[in-house]
């Protein structure tokens, strides 16, 4: 079991420096407490999933934080948001959270706009998605939010729109035009012979010089192998 302090974070991300620390990828570390990294103040990416992890705290003062995972671990409330002005993404599946109440401090991440507690599909969700106004409470906390369990907010209903097509919705489409006209596609003048011939003359012209040369190059070759005979 991995305990969270500054030298583990710098071990584990390579960097000397905390401040040098832009990125941390601690998945999978039996992780239970998070401490420390805010001491890493230019921390933008944050992975801490598939630990133990029961408490969001000890993230103030991470100012330029952008992306929090927590998923798969044991948080039972969202807490411990202050202190992250420009956190966009936070990602919560797999969570034992069960109440909507505990979805409270959400409104303390101002600039969130992309939210999971569980997947598009359904799956690893936390026990909240079930309560039958979910989506709603949470449009409420964040009226800004882009999407919500990577469902995007103004997507058009796809089943609505292939219901109206199968019972005769239909599409008004407009008339195509074309593309090439009549005149665009006759190619008399192109094709005359007399036209054909004045339009490769300069070819034909430069592939004779080219030709004469080389003969007159051979020529030469012979000769001088001649005279050293």
């Amino acid at each position: 079991m991995a305990v969270l302090t500054l030298e583990y974070i710098k071990a584990e991300t390579g960097e000397f420096d905390e401040e040098s620390v832009f990125q941390a990828i601690l998945s999978k570390r039996g992780i239970s407490l998070i401490d420390a990294v805010n001491k890493c103040i230019n921390l933008r990416w944050l992975d801490l999933s598939r630990n133990q992890i029961i408490r969001i705290e000890n993230l103030d003062g991470l100012a330029k934080l952008a992306s929090l995972d927590l998923s798969h671990n044991k948080i039972q409330k969202i807490q411990g948001l202050q202190g992250m002005p420009i956190l966009e993404r936070l990602k919560l599946q797999n969570n034992p959270i069960s109440r909507t109440q505990d979805l409270e401090d959400l409104r303390a991440a101002p600039s969130l706009r992309h939210l999971q507690l569980q997947n598009v599909d359904g799956s690893d969700f936390c026990p909240v998605c079930l309560q039958p106004e979910y989506r709603r409470d949470i449009r409420e906390m964040c009226p800004d939010l882009v999407a919500l369990d990577s469902r995007r907010k103004h997507l058009p209903d796809l089943d609505k729109e292939a219901a109206d097509l199968e019972f005769g919705g239909g599409i008004d489409l407009p008339e195509a035009d074309a593309w090439f006209s009549k005149e665009d596609l006759d190619l008399s003048e192109v094709m005359n012979a007399d036209t054909l011939g004045a339009i490769m003359q300069p070819h034909v012209a430069e592939f004779d010089a080219a030709l004469k040369g080389c003969q007159d190059a051979f020529k030469e070759a012979e000769e001088l192998l001649k005279l050293q005979e």
